[in-house]
């Protein structure tokens, strides 16, 4: 059985305990085809697979789209054109607010009844991040009176602002509260006999999800950072900065192992190294970081034609690396006609191949891989670049900013090594690593990080090297790259025809006149169009893909 496979045989009852009413849900149950109870141990890994499912890099997922948006990936499907209709986004909005959310919610309430606070603790965590994710992809959503079933089937749609900070009038209890909240309930004693087990991304560890708490409270204080005064921003990141963060090792991110039967391997992977691959690499992401002499390269993509083979017909070749050109209107643009020579997702962001330089075999043979890289959804590494960031634009401490994009810099780097060790792949050196962030160029703009970052001579301009690494660093999770793109407006990719205007070099569209850009840049998504229709509690019409979420000033 699959992991989505069980996941929606307890949506559904998860759906049966929050849309049925009936007080003898928790009753032993009739059927055992058909159970009409759990207990919250079954449920817990599956909002943790349904979490990395709705919210991680495989076709389902939000951070495939956003990382299309974000040049990280390109796809010819409209979001690759950045044209969005209200279809585009049913699967990951259903995954979450139909799985996730409504068994996460069970493990709240049940959870309460029967005093296992640690795991109340850990699904109110879990549900304040994924909440805060899709607020942050749509803005407005159902929160405050949702996943209530038959006793509420329209539920109202919350004020983005309202639910990251509560409503004044208490009606709307916001996402700094719900993690303080949970916080205190993994403080609290329980029984935890399965919890071990059943915790897939910790494995029972409290110290663990109460790091990633406040990390995700330090994270959100800085996603809205510019709502506030930078003296109101210091107050509330103060307390946190001296309290136990997550740490090296302690990642929010579920593994996958390379398993049929159950099918526990990684989903990005199954798809993009089978017959039909539904991405391609976005050019301007590779011919960034090969202009950097990133090391990274060979983890993150994987080149199915070895070196020294001629590649003709092709949309986009550089050397090995073959891609579709975004918006190309040329006639090698579908799966059919890229499948066996386009470079792939690599190992580090979906668990494909390492690039050995051997390249794919020939024919009909498809790559294989061992699935196995797990699905990053908060990191240590993106901690160490969020308190750069808070350093140098909140604090006014740039050297502080230095250290901690040092940090940030060396962890991410080690994360790569940790995930080819676990393939079996080379690692990068010491040597390699350290050349990368350290290394003095001539060229400011062919330096290593810290280089560039000591070149700047204005606050933008540093930023714009922490929030570049940041963005390189990220390959694989798109749902935050997205976010601080919008938010800061950095790092300055090439996204819009305001850019192609203004440097035609760095613009969306190449000079070369087959390539058409069909919408504009999107500053939030598309709800479903189904959602709108059934709730009348909902928007009536979507909002211009030109309106920002209230922290995007």
């Amino acid at each position: 059985m699959k992991f989505h496979q069980i996941g929606a045989t307890l949506a559904f009852v998860g759906m049966l305990a929050t849309a049925s009413g009936c007080k003898d849900f928790y009753n032993t149950n009739v059927n055992p085809l058909y159970p009409t109870s759990t207990t919250i141990n079954n449920l817990l890994p599956i909002t943790q697979v349904s979490m990395a499912s709705g919210l991680g890099d495989n076709v389902g997922g939000l951070s495939q789209y956003t990382m299309g948006l974000m040049q990280q990936l390109y796809s010819t499907r409209g979001i690759g054109n950045f044209v969005q209709t209200g279809g585009s986004f049913g699967g990951p909005w259903s995954e979450l607010y139909g799985n996730m959310l409504p068994n996460n919610e069970i493990i709240i309430t049940q959870g309460t009844a029967e005093g296992q606070w640690s795991y109340v603790g850990i699904a109110q965590l879990q549900k304040a991040y994924v909440f805060s994710q899709m607020v942050d992809m749509w803005g407005d959503i159902p929160y405050s009176e949702s996943l209530q079933g038959v006793n509420n089937l329209a539920p109202r749609f919350d004020k983005d602002s309202e639910i990251y900070n509560g409503s004044a009038d208490g009606k709307v209890k916001g996402l700094f509260a719900l993690i303080d909240e949970g916080l205190a309930n993994l403080a609290k004693p329980s029984t935890n006999s399965t919890l071990g087990r059943a915790d897939l991304i910790y494995g029972g560890s409290i110290e663990k999800w109460a790091r990633f708490g406040r990390t995700l409270k330090l994270k959100l204080y800085n996603q809205i950072r510019k709502t506030n005064s930078n003296a109101v921003v210091a107050a509330q990141i103060a307390p946190l900065l001296t309290s136990p963060l997550m740490e090296e090792g302690g990642d929010l991110q579920l593994a996958y192992k390379n398993s049929i039967q159950p099918d526990t391997r990684n989903p990005g992977a199954v798809v993009d190294y089978g017959p039909n691959p539904e991405n391609r690499i976005g050019r301007y992401f590779y011919e960034d970081m090969k202009d950097k002499n990133d090391p990274r390269i060979p983890y993150y993509f994987f080149n199915q034609v070895p070196p020294g083979v001629a590649i003709t017909q092709q949309d986009y070749i550089n050397g090995s690396f073959v891609t579709v050109r975004p918006g190309s209107t040329g006639q090698y643009t579908s799966s059919a006609s890229t499948a066996a020579v386009q470079t792939l997702q690599g190992l580090y962001p979906i668990g494909g191949r390492y690039d050995d330089g051997k390249g794919s075999p020939g024919g009909n043979g498809r790559p294989q891989a061992k699935y196995e890289a797990p699905q990053r959804l908060l990191t240590y590494y993106a901690r160490k670049f969020t308190e750069a960031e808070l350093q140098l634009v909140v604090l006014n401490n740039p050297a502080a900013a230095r250290v901690a994009l040092s940090d940030a810099l060396t962890a991410a780097f080690n994360k790569v090594n940790t995930v080819a060790a676990a393939d079996g792949s080379p690692v990068m050196t010491a040597a390699q690593i350290s050349g990368y962030i350290t290394r003095v160029n001539t060229t400011a703009a062919n330096s290593g990080p810290l280089n560039r970052f000591d070149r700047a001579t204005t606050t933008e301009d540093k930023l714009e090297v922490i929030m570049y690494e940041k963005y390189v660093a990220s390959f694989g999770y798109g749902v935050d790259v997205y976010t601080d793109f919008r938010r800061t407006h950095h790092p300055a990719i090439r996204v819009s025809q305001a850019a192609a205007a203004a440097t035609p070099g760095r613009g969306l569209l190449p000079d070369d006149g087959q390539t058409v850009s069909n919408g504009i840049f999107p500053y939030r998504l598309y709800y479903p169009t189904n959602d709108l229709i059934l709730n009348p509690n909902s928007p009536r019409t979507q909002a211009p893909v030109t309106s920002r979420i209230f922290w995007d000033l």
